[in-house]
């Protein structure tokens, strides 16, 4: 099982949260900051990291309400492609 934590105290904006995220889980260049090719990435296993894996986000501070909203999608992205693998995708905040 492989663990990724991420930090968001300087995440203001999804654009953020792509920076933190896609290298991380080693995604190619080719990969988009977006939720379709984020799922195409743990289905398929293009990124370096592969699941089983956990990412863990650390929010050591509030997040604006839009990306908060949107790192919820986020989640259920994780959650569908564990549903769709059958493998330990997991997403969450600590």
């Amino acid at each position: 099982m492989s663990l990724i934590s991420l930090d968001a105290r300087d995440w203001h904006c999804r654009a953020d949260f792509w920076a933190a995220l896609l290298p991380a889980l080693g995604a190619p260049d080719w990969h988009g900051p977006n939720l379709d090719a984020l799922y195409d990435g743990l289905v398929a296993g293009e990124n370096r990291v592969r699941p089983p894996l956990t990412i863990e986000i650390a929010v050591s501070t509030p997040l604006p309400e839009p990306l908060t909203a949107y790192l919820d999608r986020v989640r259920r992205v994780f959650a569908d492609a564990a549903r769709d693998t059958g493998m330990t995708i997991d997403f969450r905040f600590i």
